[in-house]
């Protein structure tokens, strides 16, 4: 027996032990064997045994959720959270960008104009990610594309494998299909899947788009230039680029003629990025606009009855579902009021601090925890938001300190299991990318980089009125 499918069991026995047990007096049976249920989910999600599937953690919870006499509407209500009906349209246009190679053909138009080096590579890498961050929020669909152009941009400069050079156009195309993309609600699935933790009330009331993008946009946008120069810094080749002119075009040449369907996927996206700036005039709201340029790519054929069974990870969908279902799942058991008091003595001692104080000693814990949490973070996130209303109403604690902080902490990427899209891109790219000395390099200079980010948000979050 492999050994994450062996801790998968000894965790969700546990889970199993603990809700036939009931050991908690301040939980009734339902929240006893909610919580046990909940380990033992974590422990599927957590080391994905057999076939990896999300699935199974899913299907647990809701057998826990129904033999704890709860309805199903009330252990599955994240799949009626308009952020789940956000991300599958917006995984869909991530997959036409892939399907009809419009994504390739934006990246080759761009870098064919260019007399490449090293600094114009950065450049145009993190112009690309703002615009693809526009275009679709999946983080992964963005690495699938932006990082095999960084191989053939690498392979057409001659750059061998183990170069600097080499890691560092791979590891920048990884960074900006991340990083960008946090600035704004609908950039990546962070904003809408973060959001959904927040408890209802006066936090989620003041997380609305306009406060994310007033509080995200500047330091992400600071932090990703900051990344990419350093990271430039710490892979900076000895020798310049030997890629000409001809070469580029010669990639964009091989794509071929532009398809009908590029043309549409196109002309959706232009529509789409109209009616999402012109939201502020009109009726509708972001779901409204994603669900109008489905539909269209639907009626125009540019997506098929097969792309909708196979086109997008269901059972990516189905985690997010089930994992956006546990705030409310946590608050009608009566778990989230048992944790508070405990969560109360963990984080008062730090919220009594300054903000910046406050956010660099959490930042500090959810490190630690990423270490057990290989789920991303999202069950550290989903856990602590909890807390968000005391600390807000007895310490001042602007929760976006908190998000900021379950931000740094969910894109950490020391080992293969913190981060999945390190292992997807390797997947895909294989050897011809980074070297693990190089990605080490890059997730230290990440996680120090950091702190840097939190003590800017110290600075520039008061002049906007976040704290």
């Amino acid at each position: 027996m492999k050994r994450k499918d062996a801790l998968s069991i000894i965790i969700a026995a546990a889970g199993v032990v603990l809700a036939i047990v009931r050991p908690f007096s301040g939980l009734d049976a339902a929240g006893n064997i909610v919580l046990g249920t909940i380990i033992a989910s974590l422990a599927m999600w957590m080391f994905r045994p057999g076939g990896g599937t999300f699935f199974i953690g899913l299907a647990i919870a809701l057998l826990g959720g129904t033999l704890a006499g709860l309805p199903v509407s009330d252990i599955a209500s994240g799949f009626t959270s308009p952020s789940l009906w956000l991300l599958i349209p917006a995984m869909f246009f991530g997959y036409v960008l892939l399907k009809t190679g419009l994504g390739k053909r934006m990246v080759f138009a761009l870098f064919k104009r260019l007399r490449l080096t090293y600094f114009k590579i950065l450049v145009g890498m993190f112009a690309v990610g703002i615009a693809f961050s526009l275009i679709t929020p999946s983080i992964t669909v963005r690495l699938l594309i932006l990082t095999p152009i960084a191989v053939c941009v690498a392979d057409a400069c001659r750059l061998p494998k183990g170069d600097k050079g080499r890691s560092l156009i791979s590891i920048s195309a990884w960074a900006v299909a991340i990083f960008p993309g946090i600035g704004w609600v609908n950039g990546s699935l962070y904003g809408p899947v973060f959001t959904a933790f927040l408890p209802e009330g006066t936090i989620r009331a003041l997380a609305t788009d306009a406060m994310w993008f007033r509080a995200m946009c500047l330091p992400w946008m600071v932090f990703t230039v900051a990344f990419l120069f350093l990271l430039y810094l710490a892979l900076k080749p000895g020798e310049k680029l030997s890629v000409t002119k001809s070469d580029l075009d010669g990639m964009y040449e091989e794509l071929g003629p532009i398809t009908r369907d590029e043309r549409v996927c196109l002309a959706v996206f232009v529509l789409v990025l109209l009616a999402l700036g012109a939201q502020r005039f009109l009726p509708f709201t972001t779901n409204h606009v994603l669900l109008a340029g489905l539909i269209l790519l639907l009626f125009t054929g540019v997506l098929t009855v097969k792309d909708i069974s196979g086109g997008i990870s269901w059972d990516t969908v189905m985690f997010f579902g089930m994992i956006l279902s546990f705030a409310h799942l946590l608050e009608v058991t009566g778990i989230s009021a048992w944790l508070s008091p405990a969560l109360s003595s963990l984080l008062s001692p730090i919220a009594a601090r300054d903000p910046l104080v406050f956010a660099l000693a959490l930042y500090l814990i959810c490190v630690v925890l990423r270490f057990i949490d290989v789920a991303q973070g999202w069950i550290v996130a989903a856990i602590l938001s909890l807390a968000m209303p005391m600390l807000y109403e007895r310490f001042g604690q602007s929760p976006f300190v908190s998000l900021m902080v379950f931000l740094c902490a969910s894109n950490l990427f020391f080992f293969r299991y913190h981060q999945p899209w390190v292992g997807q891109v390797e997947a895909v790219i294989g050897e011809d990318g980074w070297t693990k000395e190089h990605l080490m390099k890059a997730s230290l200079l990440y996680a120090a980089l950091c702190v840097g980010l939190l003590a800017f948000c110290r600075l520039y979050w008061p002049v906007v009125g976040i704290i």
